[in-house]
């Protein structure tokens, strides 16, 4: 699993009076905010398929790729606390109120990222000014990181369906040991369902019913004549 924190730079610092921000951050948007837009259509353009502040997430990611577990946040700068401890010094008036605030958001940032590492997502966090500077660069990352995932969660599910496969055998086998009388009933549908699977696939053109199946079954083929090419 990888995780990707943005860390926190040395930048200018924040030249706005506490009024000024605060009127600015009135007239910010949770959703749809310029760095989304601009980041959404980036990852759109390397061919990345999203679903955007999906609720089901934990901490409504504002960009979620659920197959692969991936979780895309754009943080506004000054709202995420981009270079917190130099900027916190710079607050000057109701400097207690702007601190409250962003210490609250950077704790939930911590909590939400914690949390998603948990349920196993991958955590992918942007920084406003290096979407802005860089989004190219972001998104060929993001892509990579994508990549990745992909290639290891279709890996998986191949290692899942060999195990599946050698079960099915395993089962099928039994129940030619063992006299049917022997074999739990619910095992038995199991054995003659799978037994219908691999003669369909050894035999596309005929109709396998489960009644032939079960027949197959009956009758004590060998194992070997039931595998798959």
């Amino acid at each position: 699993m990888i995780t990707l924190i943005h860390q926190n730079k040395k930048t200018e610092v924040d030249k706005l009076t506490p009024e000024q921000r605060r009127k600015s951050m009135q007239g910010n948007k949770s959703k749809g905010t310029k760095i989304e837009i601009v980041l959404g259509k980036a990852l759109y353009a390397k061919g990345l398929r999203y679903r955007k502040n999906n609720k089901k997430v934990f901490g409504t990611p504002d960009f979620t790729i659920s197959k692969y577990k991936i979780a895309i946040f754009a943080d506004g700068d000054y709202w995420h606390g981009k270079d917190w401890e130099t900027r916190k010094k710079k607050l000057g008036k109701n400097a207690g109120f702007w601190f409250e605030k962003i210490e609250r958001n950077l704790e939930r940032d911590f909590k939400v990222n914690k949390k998603l590492r948990e349920e196993g997502w991958t955590v992918l966090r942007f920084w406003e000014s290096d979407i802005k500077k860089n989004v190219d660069k972001i998104a060929d990352f993001t892509k990579d990181v994508f990549d990745f995932k992909k290639q290891k969660y279709e890996e998986e599910k191949f290692l899942r369906k060999q195990k599946i496969n050698a079960n099915k055998e395993t089962l099928i086998q039994n129940y030619l040991e063992r006299k049917s009388s022997e074999f739990p009933e619910n095992w038995k549908k199991t054995a003659v369902k799978f037994t219908q699977e691999i003669l369909h696939y050894k035999y596309p053109e005929d109709e396998i019913t489960l009644k032939i199946a079960e027949d197959v079954l009956q009758y004590g083929v060998a194992k070997k004549s039931l595998k798959k090419n």
